[in-house]
């Protein structure tokens, strides 16, 4: 089935990756990436359109999500404003990570981090696909700030970028979104805890 949806995303000009988040009910997420541009509503289209591709090639399609920049046109700058929206959008930052897992001490280190994160409605995934030539493993700490404005997000993804540099750790990269459409949260069950209100020094 992987080797099937791997043709597929490069005969469609997709992106094809294999995530595995840390913890959940569905730790395993092969997904594949349309990159676009358009009004919400042009790409919902085109999701649906290559969906419907999927499911003629014999592929189960579980959940569609679109995203777009923190800074276009429409995404909230305030809570009140995020507040008018809804529940259903939310922002989500993508820091990248390199760890030694060879190093004394590595196994813990991870657990660490996922400790470290958690405070900040955030938790760890890796792409199962990816094999660095230097022997360091990727992995990526997902940060959810839902029914919040872009300022409030921007503050709380300084707060654990912070964190993760106090506890030394390699960012290699940081990616920010703001998701406009997620047809099931249920996936990641178990993954994210958003509750914890920032206990941990995240600034709100």
């Amino acid at each position: 089935m992987a080797a099937g949806l791997e043709l597929h995303a490069a005969a469609r000009g997709l992106k094809w990756v294999h995530i595995l988040l840390e913890r959940g009910s569905t730790p395993s997420q092969p997904m594949l990436t349309l990159h676009g541009s358009g009004s919400a509503g042009r790409m919902r289209e085109r999701a649906a359109a290559e969906a419907a591709e999927l499911r003629a090639a014999g592929f189960e399609v579980v959940r569609t999500k679109i995203e777009t920049t923190p800074w276009a046109d429409g995404v909230p700058v305030t809570d009140a404003a995020a507040a008018a929206l809804g529940p259903a959008y939310y922002f989500e930052h993508h820091i990248k990570l390199l760890l030694d897992r060879t190093a004394p001490g590595a196994p813990s280190a991870l657990t660490g981090l996922a400790d470290l994160a958690g405070p900040h409605a955030a938790h760890l995934s890796r792409n199962a696909r990816r094999v660095r030539a230097d022997g360091r493993e990727e992995r990526f700490v997902t940060q959810r700030c839902r029914a919040v404005g872009r300022d409030t997000a921007e503050r709380r993804l300084a707060a654990l970028l912070a964190a993760l540099r106090a506890a030394e750790h390699d960012t290699a990269s940081v990616e920010r979104e703001f998701v406009v459409h997620d047809s099931d949260e249920t996936l990641d069950d178990g993954w994210i805890d958003e509750t914890p209100a920032y206990g941990a020094g995240a600034a709100t």
